[in-house]
């Protein structure tokens, strides 16, 4: 789906500005409909959020335009360019999962967990959760709300094309941001052929996701008091010594939310400190546990493929101490990793794993702050 389209076709910027019906046009010529570009939508949307906005933040909409419409322009165009590669990779990723046998595949998730498994503690162990609670539920879930967003998605892809008044230019670039919007929503609608399996679906996740919650609340449970009552402890000397600097750079009106402010900081700062210290934990922690799943994964495959012993060492796992020599080598070269790049994804996995990295700054942020999410 191609967001540009939405906001009238990303960095397009001329636009034809002419009537949008020509009753004094020649019969057979087809009259020319004006084009909108992807500033004039946004401009629209945020006047109309400015004159529904108390007038506070509709003062603050009107002095942010000239910064948001470009910074939407931006993230569209970067949106645009990179979307489509994650759903490729993603597709390939899935394609190659499947083209290997378990034993196979399971090697390569063990050195998955030896070399980044600390950056993603709360996902994994979300996973986990989520597979311990009933994963054939969840998958069903999952593949009725995929089904449903192809459906939209194919809609959409013909929705793009249609051109009904035939002037040779799509119908989505010649209408309003908000007719747009209703124009959308209403063919989203029409596109999903089993609303109440889709409605079921949804349901079935969020009611997933909140008992997962409750098992990340208890596994991170030290994590997050550990933050709590580290900033607790400093929170009073931070404000005393800070809001008398502050203050003096801050209007009158808005000086009583400073201790507020410093408290959400301070906090916020030990929050982070402790999810590091976590990362740390569980960095090895996944990565003694990923290499003896690599090694012994391996080892399987091997003794599956009729080779049990290789120049007089055994190589089956009951008969052999080569699963733990592999295997503990292995973890202590990913917790060097690990720690080498400072327990987070280097260049350029970073940009791989970003939409991961998201999903875990969400399950973070969810556990930390009671799963109010």
């Amino acid at each position: 789906m191609d967001i540009a389209t939405w906001f009238g076709g990303g960095a397009k910027k001329e636009k034809i500005d002419e009537p949008t019906k020509d009753d004094t046009a020649p019969p057979g010529r087809v009259a020319v409909r004006r084009v909108y570009t992807s500033d004039e939508r946004v401009a629209a949307l945020l006047e109309g959020l400015e004159g529904k906005a108390p007038p506070k933040i509709a003062e603050y909409i009107k002095i942010l335009k000239p910064v948001i419409i470009p910074f939407v322009n931006i993230s569209i165009t970067v949106f645009n360019i990179i979307g489509p590669l994650y759903v490729k990779a993603a597709v390939l990723i899935y394609n190659f999962i499947n083209a290997l046998p378990l034993e196979l595949f399971r090697a390569f998730l063990g050195l998955g967990l030896c070399f980044f498994g600390g950056s993603y503690c709360a996902s994994i162990a979300a996973c986990e959760a989520f597979y311990a609670l009933g994963w054939p539920q969840t998958r069903s879930y999952l593949v009725d709300v995929y089904d449903s967003a192809i459906q939209v998605y194919e809609a959409n892809q013909k929705d793009e094309l249609k051109d009904e008044d035939g002037d040779g230019v799509p119908d989505v670039k010649q209408i309003e941001a908000k007719e747009l919007l209703d124009r959308k929503v209403k063919m989203a609608a029409k596109a999903i052929q089993d609303p109440q399996k889709l409605s079921a679906a949804i349901g079935g996740l969020w009611t997933g996701w909140l008992a997962v919650q409750g098992v990340l609340r208890i596994k991170f449970a030290r994590t997050v008091s550990l933050a709590i009552s580290c900033s607790q402890l400093v929170e009073i000397k931070v404000c005393q010594f800070s809001v008398p600097v502050l203050k003096e750079f801050v209007s009158k009106e808005f000086v009583h939310w400073l201790p507020v402010t410093i408290n959400s900081f301070t906090r916020a700062f030990f929050v982070y400190l402790a999810w590091k210290l976590q990362e740390v934990v569980s960095a090895v922690q996944s990565g003694m546990r990923g290499g003896l799943m690599f090694s012994r994964s391996l080892l399987n495959f091997i003794n599956n493929r009729g080779v049990k012993s290789l120049w007089g060492l055994s190589l089956e796992e009951e008969h052999t101490y080569l699963d733990e020599v592999i295997g503990y080598a292995v973890a202590a070269c990913g917790i060097f990793f690990q720690w080498h790049f400072g327990f987070a994804m280097p260049f350029p996995f970073n940009l791989v794993m970003f939409p991961m990295d998201c999903i875990e700054w969400y399950v973070r942020w969810s556990v930390t702050h009671g799963g109010q999410a």
